[in-house]
């Protein structure tokens, strides 16, 4: 994919109204201080319309954005605190010399990154907390970009911060898109011994990224597939990442040509779990992870898989969410301690997986439409890692697997995925809408 792009703009954009001096200094919450300091990125695509002054809205609407997500527009500093200085978030508007049409019709990952606004995802220490991209590609469609610190929120807290951003250039905004800034009284920092490593070190060999897009009615046909008596309803992310994982295994066994244990965490938000439930608004980190083991079966059964997902979920919300109310430093202790042996572990296969469905990105409308398509990706993506997000029509499941590029040849000539997935199929937009064409396998 050949394009050029040119930064035309770089401003700082502060709240409209000053934040007050008794919320100068927000604490990080004891989850944020294990949260890796990278950006969590997201991009979200328009076709052209007939609004003329996009980037005024945007810039303004952002200001008084900012002045209820305050945070944003602060500084992290020594892993503990933000300090809401009002220093600003960073807006930069770019040119693309082509159509939007050339971007959609083959995604490829390593071209999108150059329309989001950090080069390098590593956040270092008084980097800015929030930086957002404006592309205006020749034909008058627009790319947003948007990158948030992982101290400072999870997919959850950046989902509410762009449907605030965007109901306010509606004029529509309500209490229930508004942060409620809880979670730092509930799990109080701590001061830190020990300083995290750079996701980076965690890479191990020379991965390579691909994109599997399952549609609605493929979907059903999985969830017919794996349902057992034990698990008579899978959910569709449990269908789709039962089958990767199976396939997974697959390459990886038919590349070592031995049979390797495997292990797959997933990651969770937990806010509605916990007792009383937090508000999906809350602001900060409040996500959990659980993992589901399989001891180097040869024929791996999906149902069986499935299964194993599911009850890996059950025990954690069984016992770790009840841990980590009653003692959140143990708790997030021996996670992290799992974590660590899954990853520095030469003997077993680990896969993670990070899902953004259900959090209806697509409903992001900023006055000129919904998305037609929504991407995300983690420059510093480990080894082995799995995206979710979901399709254009909200039912069916987009699929980005970081891999090595020794496992690739063996999944795209996986036969049993080929039959449920589209190989990176083109994203069309029409005057009726858009949708993900699935012809092209």
């Amino acid at each position: 994919m050949a394009f050029k792009i040119e930064i035309i703009s770089r401003e700082v954009i502060k709240p409209s109204h000053p934040t007050p001096e008794h919320l100068r200094i927000y604490k990080l919450s004891f989850i944020d201080q294990f949260a890796p300091a990278v950006y969590t990125p997201l991009l979200l695509f328009y076709p052209a319309n007939d609004v003329v002054d996009k980037s005024q809205l945007l810039k303004k609407s952002l200001s008084e954005t900012l002045t209820h997500f305050y945070p944003l527009a602060g500084r992290v500093k020594d892993n503990s605190i933000i300090k809401c200085n009002d220093d600003g978030a960073v807006y930069l508007e770019a040119h693309v010399n082509c159509h939007l049409t050339l971007i959609l019709e083959n995604p490829v990952a390593d071209s999108l990154k150059i329309l989001h606004p950090v080069n390098n995802n590593n956040q270092e220490e008084d980097c800015p907390v929030l930086l957002i991209q404006a592309s205006f590609f020749a034909c008058k469609g627009l790319a947003i970009g948007i990158a948030v610190s992982h101290k400072v929120g999870d997919s959850s807290t950046v989902t509410t911060f762009l449907k605030a951003w965007s109901a306010i250039a509606l004029g529509c905004i309500t209490e229930a898109l508004k942060p409620k800034y809880v979670l730092s009284a509930l799990y109080p920092p701590v001061e830190f011994l020990i300083k995290l490593p750079p996701v980076q070190q965690l890479k191990k060999s020379k991965s390579t990224i691909r994109r599997y897009v399952f549609n609605a009615s493929k979907i059903a046909e999985l969830k017919a597939k794996v349902a057992s008596a034990t698990v008579p309803w899978p959910t569709r992310v449990e269908a789709v990442l039962a089958l990767l994982w199976k396939c997974a295994m697959a390459a990886s066994r038919s590349k070592l040509g031995t049979c390797r244990p495997s292990a797959m965490t997933q990651m969770v938000n937990i806010r509605k779990r916990v007792v009383p439930p937090l508000p999906e608004n809350s602001f900060g980190n409040f996500l959990g992870h659980f993992t589901a083991h399989e001891e180097g079966i040869r024929k791996t059964d999906l149902q069986h898989l499935v299964v194993q997902l599911r009850l890996g979920l059950d025990e954690y919300y069984e016992k770790h969410v009840k841990k980590l109310q009653e003692d959140a430093h143990l708790a997030l202790g021996e996670a992290g301690k799992e974590i660590v042996n899954l990853l520095t572990n030469e003997d077993i296969d680990h896969y993670t997986c990070t899902s953004w469905c259900r959090f209806n990105i697509y409903d992001i409308d900023f006055g000129w439409g919904r998305p037609k398509w929504v991407f995300s990706f983690y420059e510093a993506a480990i080894d082995n890692s799995f995206m979710f997000l979901d399709t254009n029509d909200g039912e069916g499941v987009e699929a980005w697997l970081t891999l090595s590029e020794e496992d690739i040849p063996f999944l795209e000539n996986n036969k049993e995925l080929l039959s449920f997935a589209s190989v990176n199929p083109m994203i069309l937009i029409s005057s009726t809408g858009s949708k993900i064409l699935s012809s092209r396998l």
